[in-house]
């Protein structure tokens, strides 16, 4: 094809071809505009100036830049179904592989994540589907006895739920060995000899690194670090993780992840002297304690928990994990609680202030800053103040130590 055709076509289609660079350079210059904006806006140079109809100005200004963010998010978003036809593909060498009998259905492939999210994904989730085949799905005369279908099932399934993206992974197999798992966990220290878990905190003990039930190690399964790579992207993308499973009935596994990582809608919280960002839907209420709301449950007076409307919350003080010295810990009642929901429960952290709800500007946290703990990254704030994002996954996972 000449390039005049070329052109045509490209002109009679309405598409043009950008590279990933390209769209993420016209992001980072985005999120500075706003951080601009929003120092011009702020300028103490203003103060005590009669600006007629500035306010005006400065709002129409702020919805537009905010406009232009989406927009420039959106670029970036491509459709799930990139990644759902790649495993389309190796569901097929799977069943050569186990030589079961697989059929996988797919759902929402037309959902739209992030292309830096997109890229990252595929590995992970090769991993759970392996382990459903390998694991999961019973063999064809184990399946007859079974009373199902021959065939086992796989359910790859995608969602947006408000700012995230929902993925499923599910089969309808023999479903996760409780015995097994918590035999395997018992051995390596991470339960009690006499210690019965609830199904949801045991099933987390199979992202630990190293872990497996397997007694042989195959090419598809029995390493213990399939699980393991999944976890660690999850965390690396800001996403969380839940597993559920039923003897004989099969597993589902559930991932949430933001739709974009560039820009983050987050609450500003201010402790001491330092600044932190929460991304907005972990919060789950903001509450004023009083003396009697506020207890100790351990001798040494270290385990504190925070009784709201009769559920005990355990209370993260910041400075255990960014040696923030906390004015309260002294046995003051903090000035504020923000309570935060994660996947192993809720959990509630002192600050002094909450300041603003902002949409930021996210950084990674590289070099020597990338051991920082409990953190996602940096957020450029308006002010030109940078706060530590949160990751209260992590904040979660120290309440139990």
């Amino acid at each position: 094809m000449s390039a005049q055709a070329e052109a045509a076509s490209a002109t009679d289609s309405g598409l043009v071809r950008v590279s990933s660079d390209k769209i993420s350079r016209l992001m980072d210059l985005v999120g500075e505009l706003s951080l601009s904006v929003s120092e011009t806006v702020h300028s103490p140079d203003l103060q005590g100036l009669d600006l007629t109809s500035f306010d005006a100005a400065v709002h129409r200004l702020t919805m537009i830049v905010r406009e232009v963010q989406d927009v420039a998010t959106e670029l970036r978003l491509v459709p799930m179904d990139d990644v759902f036809k790649r495993l389309r593909r190796m569901v097929r060498e799977l069943e050569r592989q186990t030589g079961k009998k697989i059929e996988l259905t797919i759902e929402g492939g037309d959902t739209a994540i992030d292309k830096l999210v997109a890229d990252r994904l595929y590995d992970p989730l090769l991993h759970v589907i392996r382990n459903s085949a390998d694991h999961g799905l019973e063999t064809t005369p184990e399946r007859i006895e079974a009373g199902k279908d021959e065939r086992g099932l796989i359910r790859l399934a995608a969602s947006q739920i408000g700012s995230e993206v929902r993925i499923v992974v599910e089969d309808d197999g023999r479903g996760l060995n409780r015995e097994k798992i918590l035999k395997r966990a018992r051995e390596r220290g991470l339960f009690g000899p006499e210690e019965e878990p609830e199904p949801s905190t045991l099933w987390r003990v199979i992202f630990q690194p190293g872990f497996s039930t397997a007694e042989t190690v195959s090419n598809l399964s029995g390493r213990g670090v399939g699980m393991d790579v999944l976890n660690s992207t999850m965390s690396a993308l800001r996403g969380r993780i839940t597993v559920d499973s039923e003897a004989g009935k099969g597993t589902k596994v559930c991932l949430f992840i933001p739709v974009s990582l560039a820009f983050l809608d987050c609450i500003i919280l201010r402790m001491g002297r330092h600044l932190f960002a929460v991304p907005i839907d972990v919060v789950n209420e903001i509450a004023r304690p009083s003396a009697d709301e506020m207890m100790n449950i351990s001798a040494e007076g270290k385990r504190e928990m925070f009784r709201l409307r009769g559920e005990m919350i355990p209370i993260i003080r910041l400075d255990k994990f960014f040696n923030e010295p906390d004015p309260h810990y002294d046995g003051e009642v903090p000035n504020i609680l923000v309570v935060f929901k994660t996947a192993t429960g809720t959990i509630a952290v002192p600050v002094d202030e909450v300041l603003d709800r902002q949409q930021v500007v996210m950084k990674p946290l590289v070099g020597r800053l990338s051991s920082v703990r409990a953190s996602f990254g940096c957020a450029l704030l308006g002010t030109g103040e940078v706060a530590l994002v949160l990751d209260c996954e992590r904040l979660a996972e120290g309440s139990a130590k």
